[in-house]
């Protein structure tokens, strides 16, 4: 029954079928044709899948991100990033990466992080000479910072998945998303250096703290979010509701750019993402469950473990695993269809598991943004108007800075696991 399910699900890719689509039907072909498993059971097993209490989390995280667009938040966001490091070399391209690392705190998102912030930034970089190449390659490359730093769909998903702590994956992500930002900012820098654009003039000290001032409603966001939970005053899945509810009275009330009009387009526009995100979550979860009953998971986990004593190489197989399944297919889908393969092998070699499921969400970060399924990476280039061969050449510089990152990661759980050791999430 593996086999067929295989054969079949490789085949529907081929021909570009959704992935969510490829997942259910290559799920039920499986199971009629290799199978005398009753149908009724996939179907009880697609909606138990959606009935778990975290995962409320993402329809409320995708609503606050789009209260957060139409209020004004994620454009002010924007212009103080743009007044704090605008004046650097590279400053406007510095100023995208530093607007997706705020949004990312609200949105969780790596499509809504690109489509938010590249709107504004990526038409601004084109007038300033940058080039739609590297306009298109910083916001790609940026936007896929929306999944690692907190709150984060994907580390939803997984901790629901793997067992592991909600909390303690988004406090794992805080480090590695800031030396990603990081990472990008160096290759803006050294990229403005050779191409000689000049950075923006600084702006005066009366502006910077006027922009900071207006900002300050939508930096306390972030603040609300992973303050609440750092401090117990709420849960990962409860955060999501008060991202919501806090962003609509700001947008509504207090900026007044969030009408009564606007909220019909919000709810479908939600709706329909969540739909997406919950379908794909349903489908991977039968196609996991048929691995599961046919033992692939534990044969594998063998296979892999007895290929080397060291941890650090199965370590990186792992990795180098996820990196290529995450270039053409959804973070949801490889969450819910390896977890349940590669988690014995995490556990059986002593792996710390948030340190492992911060290197996942990394790795697909990277996936986010690289062909042939790099989501961000074609929203940035819609927004640009450029083809994918077009932006290529400057793009792999930007991509070896987040792979760079990544061994970083992989090699010192330090950057992922020291904040939630301090906070009581790993047990020393």
């Amino acid at each position: 029954m593996a086999t067929t399910l295989f054969l079949f699900f490789v085949i529907f890719l081929i021909v570009q079928m959704p992935v969510s689509f490829c997942l259910v039907i290559s799920t039920v072909l499986a199971m009629f044709i290799a199978s005398d498993i009753d149908s009724i059971a996939i179907i009880l097993k697609l909606f138990r899948s959606c009935g778990n209490y975290h995962l409320i989390a993402i329809p409320f995280f995708i609503l606050a991100g789009g209260f957060m667009e139409s209020g004004g938040i994620s454009r002010r966001l924007v212009t103080f990033s743009s007044a704090l490091i605008g004046h650097v070399r590279g400053g406007l391209a510095n100023t995208s990466v530093a607007a997706a690392m705020f949004f990312a705190g609200l949105s969780g998102a790596a499509a809504a992080d690109t489509a938010a912030v590249g709107s504004l930034l990526i038409p601004a970089m084109k007038r300033k000479g940058y080039g739609s190449d590297m306009a298109t390659s910083v916001m790609a490359t940026a936007g896929s910072i929306g999944i690692i730093i907190p709150p984060s769909i994907p580390m939803i998903i997984l901790g629901v998945t793997a067992g592991v702590s909600i909390g303690g994956l988004f406090m794992g992500g805080v480090i590695p998303g800031i030396l990603m930002g990081g990472g990008l900012m160096i290759v803006n820098y050294i990229y403005c250096k050779v191409r000689k654009i000049e950075p923006e003039e600084r702006v005066s000290f009366k502006e910077l703290v006027r922009s900071c001032m207006d900002s300050i409603l939508a930096i306390l966001t972030v603040v609300i979010i992973v303050g609440g939970i750092v401090g117990g005053m709420f849960t990962a899945t409860e955060a999501s509701v008060v991202a919501a509810l806090y962003s609509f009275v700001v947008g509504f009330f207090i900026y007044k750019e969030l009408s009564f009009k606007d909220l019909p387009g919000i709810f479908v526009k939600s709706a329909v993402t969540t739909g997406v995100v919950v379908f794909t979550v349903a489908a991977a979860s039968g196609f996991g469950w048929i691995l599961t009953a046919e033992n692939i998971p534990t044969e594998i986990a063998s296979f892999v473990v007895g290929l080397s004593d060291s941890k650090w190489v199965i370590m990186l197989m792992l990795n180098a695993l996820f990196l290529v399944m995450g270039t053409f297919l959804d973070p949801s889908a490889i969450i819910i269809i390896l977890v349940p393969i590669v988690w014995p092998i995490v556990m059986k070699i002593g792996i710390e598991p948030i340190h492992f499921g911060v290197a996942m969400i990394v790795n697909m970060a990277i996936g986010q943004c690289t062909p042939p399924v790099g989501i961000a990476l074609f929203v940035a280039s819609g927004i640009s108007g450029i083809t994918l061969n077009q932006v290529m050449g400057c793009y792999w510089k930007y991509l070896l800075a987040m792979v760079v990152v990544l061994l970083l990661v992989i090699f010192f759980p330090f950057f992922s696991t020291w904040i939630p050791t301090m906070l009581g999430y790993i047990q020393p």
